[in-house]
């Protein structure tokens, strides 16, 4: 009976840091948004963030979305479940758990003037812009000045110095 009880409380717990860490990386998905240089041809447009692969996280940027704005910017959640036929998007997410995908997403997204944006550390050398990261418990994010310019976006420096530039 002790395990059982155990075994509950564990899986409450890890749902829950799940959960915590959903809201984390919505916050700085937000604040990233607020951080880049998008084209003016953009400015009265929504801001669209496509989420592949994390639903915990569409949800939490839904709830950020339904109160906040970028600028005059309406923010617009999409989900998708592959990186296939994903519409006009302004940032794009890849979760961790499909972030085997990241070369079908950078073929994909080509062209387009967006922030790609990994779940899993290390996807800036595959052309992501931003790759999150944990350093001892805690959430930080690896970011590509270099990959952001190249997808013809401009990043504050305020945003470089607070991640751990790759570049």
């Amino acid at each position: 009976m002790k395990k059982i009880i155990l075994s509950i409380v564990l899986a409450f717990c890890c749902i829950g840091a799940k959960a915590q860490m959903a809201q984390f990386q919505a916050l700085y998905i937000y604040n990233f948004a607020k951080n880049i240089g998008w084209p003016n041809e953009d400015s009265n447009k929504d801001l669209v963030i496509t989420i592949i692969g994390d639903n915990d996280l569409a949800s939490e940027l839904n709830k950020l979305a339904s109160t906040k704005a970028i600028g005059s910017r309406k923010v617009v959640i999409k989900e998708s479940a592959t990186t296939n036929g994903i519409q006009k998007s302004d940032i794009v997410y890849i979760g961790e758990a499909k972030s085997n995908q990241i070369s079908s997403l950078m073929n994909a997204q080509e062209g387009n003037k967006n922030l790609i944006v990994s779940g899993k550390s290390g996807l800036c050398s595959q052309g992501a812009g931003i790759s999150f990261l944990s350093e001892g418990g805690k959430l930080k994010f690896e970011i590509s000045n270099k990959n952001i310019a190249k997808r013809g976006l401009q990043v504050s420096q305020k945003l470089v110095q607070l991640g751990v530039e790759v570049d």
